[in-house]
Formats: structure tokens, sequence, C-alpha cells
């Protein structure tokens, strides 16, 4: 089934991941989790691995997925890295199973040796019907995104690469998206680092053609920290 980018516009779509031996990492809870997120009104998700996103799409052909491959554990240098869908390779891994392959797309060196151009070719070449996402955290990185034929961009990485982790305490990073916004032609997902409605609200007034929301419904630990963490007895 070919989705069209449409079907994303103006809405929130829900990213349902675990890392590996997190009580959550399984692919029947991911998949339930990813369906409690549509009934609370998600017009889309995105998963990684393709043993989740193939449950997902047995059960539910029609929701649009945005897929990537990742480690299982995120190493502890993962700002130095290119690590989710670093080459061709991984596009190939869940091509079958997601209407999105989202990419890194930051200008770092692939750790295959590929480059993202390379990759972008290979791709369109195969899946002509598979769509692009350019997982970005700098403006240039974006514009470069655009040059290279993706379908659209989020503003996924920022504060996530050694040049811009000073932002990871910042919140969303609606520079970045105004940024993108006035420079680019297509859409511009807004993603990371959002935990707020309001701030979603805010991503849309700035021109986001949607949001992606993650850890602020989807892992309970981390949703559980931010509350033990705001309780002055539970820090000494």
């Amino acid at each position: 089934m070919v989705i069209s980018l449409e079907s994303l516009r103006g809405g929130v779509v829900v990213s349902v991941q675990a890392s590996q031996g997190e009580p959550l990492d399984r692919p029947e809870i991911l998949c339930a989790l990813a369906e409690s997120a549509l009934n609370g009104g998600a017009c889309a998700v995105r998963m990684a691995q393709p043993d989740n996103m193939q449950l997902f799409k047995r059960q539910h052909p029609k929701v649009p997925v945005i897929g990537i491959t990742k480690p299982h554990r995120i190493p502890k240098n993962a700002q130095e890295l290119v690590y989710i869908t670093p080459g061709f390779a991984d596009v190939q891994s869940i091509a079958g199973c997601c209407d999105i392959v989202a990419l890194d797309a930051t200008l770092r060196p692939r750790p295959s040796g590929e480059t993202l151009l390379e990759i972008v070719t290979q791709t369109r070449a195969a899946y002509p019907d598979l769509l692009l996402m350019a997982d970005v955290a700098t403006l240039e990185e974006g514009l470069n995104a655009q040059a290279l034929g993706f379908d659209l961009i989020g503003t996924t990485l920022s504060g996530y690469t050694a040049e811009t982790l000073p932002r990871k305490d910042q919140g969303p990073d609606f520079d970045l998206l105004q940024g993108l916004v006035a420079a680019v032609e297509i859409p511009v997902i807004m993603e990371g680092r959002l935990w707020e409605p309001s701030e979603a609200a805010k991503a849309f007034a700035l021109g986001a053609f949607a949001v992606v929301i993650g850890s602020a419904v989807t892992r309970p630990h981390e949703i559980t920290r931010r509350f033990v963490q705001a309780v002055p007895s539970l820090q000494s």
C-alpha cells in the first residue's frame, strides 16, 4: 500500500520503541502501545526493527509506519556515531514493512563507508514507492537532505550529535524547526524532546507539518523518572 504524505499533515505521530532488556521490548507489547496511541488519535507510528513493524503492519496495514533500524543498546558515545538506519542494507531490512524509512541524514561519516547520496540513489532505484525521511540536527543538514531528494525532514537529531549536544537539555529545538520551515520546500517534522501538549501546539504554529512524540507517552520509566526527580524526599 502506497501512502500519501498528506495523511501526516497536521497530525501526531507516536514513536513506539524500547531498548533491549526493557520490560516493553517485545513485539506484541510494542504493538499494543502503538494501537493505544492510535486509539488516542495518532495518525502514524514510528517504530524500530523489522519484527516489530511486521507484526504491527499485519494488524494495521493502512496505518503509516515510519521505520528505522538502530542498535538494541545505544552506545555511550552515540553522539559521535551514525546509528539510525546507517546503510542501504539497513534500508533493505525494513523496506517491506514500513511506508517511510527514516535515516540519519547528518553530515558525519557512515560506518559502512557509503555516502548518503549513494544510499538515497540505491533506495530510489530499488524501492520507488518508499518515502524517505531525513533525521537531521542542523539547518545545513536539512538543506543537504532536500538537495539529495528526501521527501521530508525531521529535527530528530538536534541535541544528539557532538555538534549540537548542548541543545539536549534545552527542550525542543524550535529554532531549528523555524529555520528549516523557512529554508526548505518539503515537509518538516518536529521531533525530539516534546513532553507537553503546548510544545506540540507551538510546533504547529511555527509551521511543522506533523509532530512526533515518543518518550512522553510510550516509555514509562522515563515518565516515572521525571516525577521521581521532582520529589525532594527521593533525592537524598
